[in-house]
């Protein structure tokens, strides 16, 4: 009945500009015929002289309404046919979750009716819904099965879920608020991309990556195992030229056993098989352990190697001993590849005054990284300018690795630099085990 009402009334501001001119035209004669029979000579004359004032300040009035309600009308009508011909699904909900725009495609996805959904509102317990369930779920992410990705920023929020049911599908969900000029907040758009093929063609690759780095494994660990029994004189002597050779080898070898290692890393994470231990850990044994295993490398590019402990004593933190000296490996390794001679790694511990998580920073005093190329730092197979000069070796994968598992901890992992001066990586761990998520998200800075 309402909608039946506002359809009355803008029609009737929209097409009876002249009708409307004319209806008050004919009050306006009547009334002062009105006034000229009934009313005394001089009243007669004031209020003719008000009604004729008011009459001409209301007309332009009245037609500048007009127009407004067109330009409005026209103006809605090129947004919803917009809208409406995206081949994404796209719906709307105010502030309240009720349903106030379901596009043609978002009818195909859920399979509902636009008339069937418009002006309902959604609640977590529709998940129990066979026709809302999806719905539900896209609306409450926290209730998917799986999330597969997560990208956040000030303006938006890019989800990537997984589901089984009704069908296995991967749907991209951004989602954006609805805010206007003012800055006041109306509600949610969501933007939904079907990405079920493109995951699957991914898969396919990443299963190739899997099984070429499984492949190159047994190989390499043969060739590996044949130059540590030829450079330990267990076949005969060598020339100093021919140890010199052999260990160049070794190297080469042991750096391409290592990026093959970190291929399997990335496509496990990538595939949700990258399994995690949360156990009662010591971060400053995990840090000494590893600077032992970095102090022949650092003494051999004249590099020193500093670590300060807290000034307070640390409790043991939840986590995976395992995984978190993939990410120390990976910062220390970078520190002392990229830094220069005579120069320092400094690692600093400490917990955070605001919050109940750990600090660490690894500082060198290295090249450092462009300030252009920060941003990238952490995408998969990206190196620097400056590195890729410095050192030709290398997939580029290590910080993105290290990344992905911090965030599985619950922690968060960034980076400052100043060329020619060094960099510092800080990543942070939470002493309290509830902040660490249930299921592992993909991170990828873009």
């Amino acid at each position: 009945m309402a909608k039946a009402k506002n359809s009355v009334i803008k029609k009737w501001f929209l097409g009876g500009a002249r009708g409307i001119f004319i209806f008050f035209s004919l009050l306006i004669v009547i009334q002062l015929v009105f006034d000229f029979l009934w009313l005394p000579s001089p009243l007669r004359l004031i209020v003719a002289g008000l009604m004729l004032t008011a009459y001409l300040a209301f007309v332009p009035s009245f037609f500048y309404l007009s127009k407004y309600f067109k330009k409005s009308e026209t103006e809605k009508a090129q947004v919803s046919a917009i809208l409406f011909s995206i081949s994404d699904a796209v719906f709307a909900y105010d502030r309240n979750f009720k349903i106030i725009l379901f596009n043609p495609a978002a009818e195909e996805l859920f399979q509902i009716k636009s008339s069937e959904i418009v002006g309902v509102t959604i609640t977590p317990e529709m998940i129990n819904h066979p026709q809302f369930s999806l719905l539900a779920k896209i609306i409450f992410p926290a209730l998917a099965p799986s999330l597969l990705k997560m990208s956040l920023d000030k303006e938006n929020a890019r989800l990537e879920l997984k589901f089984s049911e009704p069908k296995e599908m991967v749907l991209e969900v951004t989602t954006t608020k609805v805010i206007d000029t003012a800055g006041n907040h109306y509600g949610f758009l969501k933007i939904i991309r079907d990405r079920t093929r493109e995951e699957s063609i991914l898969k396919m690759k990443s299963d190739f990556i899997t099984i070429a780095a499984h492949q190159l494994r047994t190989p390499l660990a043969g060739i590996n195992w044949s130059l540590d029994l030829v450079l330990n004189k267990e076949l005969g002597a060598l020339t100093e030229e021919q140890e010199t050779v052999l260990k160049q080898a070794k190297a080469a070898s042991q750096e391409l056993i290592k990026d093959t290692e970190m291929l399997l890393h990335v496509s496990e994470i990538e595939e949700g098989r990258f399994g995690y231990k949360f156990v009662p850990t010591s971060i400053e044994n995990l840090i000494t352990e590893t600077l032992i295993k970095y102090e022949p490398i650092a003494q051999s590019k004249n590099v020193k190697l500093i670590f300060y402990r807290a000034k307070e004593p640390l409790p043991s933190l939840t986590a995976d001993p395992e995984r978190l000296k993939i990410v120390l490996e990976v910062l220390i390794d970078n520190a002392i590849k990229y830094n220069v001679k005579n120069g320092e790694v400094r690692i600093k511990i400490n917990p955070l005054i605001d919050r109940p998580f750990l600090e660490i920073k690894v500082e060198d005093t290295g090249i450092g990284i462009p300030e252009a190329e920060l941003s990238r730092l952490f995408t998969k197979f990206y190196r620097s300018s400056r590195s890729l000069k410095e050192q030709t070796t290398g997939l580029g994968l290590g910080l993105y690795l290290a990344k992905n598992i911090i965030k599985r901890h619950g922690g968060d992992l960034w980076a400052e630099s100043v060329e020619d001066r060094g960099s510092v990586f800080h990543f942070t761990l939470p002493l309290d085990p509830s902040y660490i998520p249930p299921q592992t998200t993909i991170t990828e800075e873009k």
